[in-house]
């Protein structure tokens, strides 16, 4: 099975953005993206985006990267893990909508506010203790796999499948060598950082798209990417050996939720496309050559199906790596143009 080629950014990546007058570009962008971008997209402001990397979000991202949860026998308290299984009713039947397995709840975090009745009633109990917690149809319906809107109340009867203790161990080079694939602790925040980075391009990306005006979208490209979805999503499935439907329950996919997917990928496509026209972005052989280079590498070091870049080249067009590489630069663009503020300090846990 193909690997969906990854259009994700890379912050790090070298970047020349070639600005100024497009001088006639227009129909060799339109030529290259296979339809008149003009057409179904109209950009919004997409510069001078106003972007804080605060104390939150580095410290939600270290905490991510040193969680440490083990299994305990003693009785559930706040700050735990919880993972529990539930059964809801209204009047007397059973909903299945309602009726889960293996719920986990982190109540170190605040929570909506069914997750967080269900924890007050599990603090003191053991793992295959029970509860019963009653909750009003609004509050139910953060559980609903359907996404629907629940009105009657809800009785759910929980049972506790597993209680874990959490800990976030104080980062130094020798817990680095020892939990992570890096060196000493410098390698390791620098990796933090990068990665807070690569979420404000993307978050800053989302917002160009909110920005645009899209009034249609060219039927190819709308089954291009919905084609391609579905293929990453069935490579994901089979990395987790379970079934495609398995795969997008785990995930909390529903059709529409997909539906809405679809269509964002769709205007973040022609917002690219669209910016690369405003902006005079280009790409050059060497650039594209790079990208091929780095997708070998990052096969080898985790499917090695591929020996060298011919052979990478025979699953992924140059039009392909071209687009990747122009979303890259676009979103990029976006970043640089933006007003990004680091307001965090880095510590270790400690």
């Amino acid at each position: 099975m193909k690997k969906v080629i990854s259009l994700c950014l890379t912050v790090a990546l070298a970047v020349s953005l070639f600005a100024g007058c497009s001088c006639g570009r227009d129909d060799e962008i339109d030529k290259e993206a296979g339809y008149k971008v003009d057409k179904y997209i109209t950009l919004g402001k997409y510069k001078g985006f106003d972007y804080n990397i605060d104390q939150k979000k580095f410290d939600e991202e270290l905490a991510f990267n040193t969680y440490d949860g083990h299994g305990v026998k003693r009785a559930a308290k706040k700050g735990d893990e919880i993972v529990f299984s539930t059964v809801g009713y209204i009047a007397g039947k059973k909903v299945d909508d309602l009726s889960r397995k293996n719920v986990e709840v982190s109540t170190s975090k605040k929570n909506n506010a069914l997750f967080t009745k269900i924890s007050e009633a599990l603090y003191g109990k053991k793992e295959g203790d029970t509860a019963t917690v009653k909750a009003s149809g609004k509050d139910a319906s953060n559980l609903s796999e359907k996404k629907k809107k629940y009105t009657q109340d809800v009785v759910f009867k929980v049972k506790i499948d597993e209680v874990s203790e959490v800990r976030y161990p104080k980062v130094t080079d020798q817990w680095v060598k020892d939990e992570t694939d890096y060196k000493n602790t410098k390698e390791f925040f620098n990796a933090i950082e990068e990665e807070l980075e690569t979420t404000a391009v993307a978050d800053l990306w989302q917002k160009a798209i909110d920005n645009a005006k899209m009034t249609s979208w060219p039927p190819k490209l709308y089954d291009k990417v919905k084609e391609e979805a579905e293929e990453d999503a069935a490579y994901q499935a089979d990395e987790w050996n379970m079934s495609l439907d398995e795969y997008y329950k785990m995930n909390g996919d529903t059709k529409e939720s997909l539906e809405k997917d679809y269509l964002n990928q769709v205007k973040s496509t022609l917002v690219m496309w669209a910016i690369v026209k405003e902006e005079n972005i280009k790409v050059t052989k060497k650039e594209i050559e790079a990208r091929y280079k780095e997708l070998l590498e990052d096969d080898l070091a985790e499917d090695d199906k591929y020996k060298t870049i011919a052979d990478v080249k025979k699953d992924y067009p140059e039009s392909e790596i071209k687009e990747a590489v122009y979303l890259n630069k676009a979103q990029i663009f976006v970043y640089d143009n933006s007003n990004v503020k680091k307001t965090y300090k880095v510590h270790n846990n400690k």
